[in-house]
């Protein structure tokens, strides 16, 4: 899969969660696949590349586009069933609840 861009991804942890964060500027919630399998999160989609037709002349191209795949491996604890996310202004957040210690 060498094809695959680079997505970066903030990645933080609070006593209840486990939050990710990653800019996805333009895409829309339909256009990102979030997978879980045992303790594992993938986070997964594509930007496409936007085809405009001027006589413009382009001198920098540094937008990337193309496929992304990123997975995280996460400890004993995280509730992966209970995961939510939320894409606004270009920035997706997942937040992974941590599973309540039984008493």
């Amino acid at each position: 899969m060498s094809d695959l861009i680079r997505t970066n991804f903030d990645v933080s942890e609070s006593k209840d969660a486990f939050i990710f964060k990653a800019d996805l500027p333009g895409m829309k919630q339909e256009e990102i696949e979030i997978t879980t399998s045992g303790n594992r999160l993938e986070v997964s989609g594509k930007h496409e590349e936007e085809h405009e037709s001027t006589d413009d002349r382009l001198y920098w191209y540094e937008r990337q586009y193309g496929r992304f795949a990123r997975s995280f491996t996460l400890p004993e604890g995280a509730d992966l069933e209970h995961t939510t996310s939320d894409l606004k202004d270009g920035v997706l957040t997942l937040v992974v609840p941590k599973k309540r210690a039984m008493e």
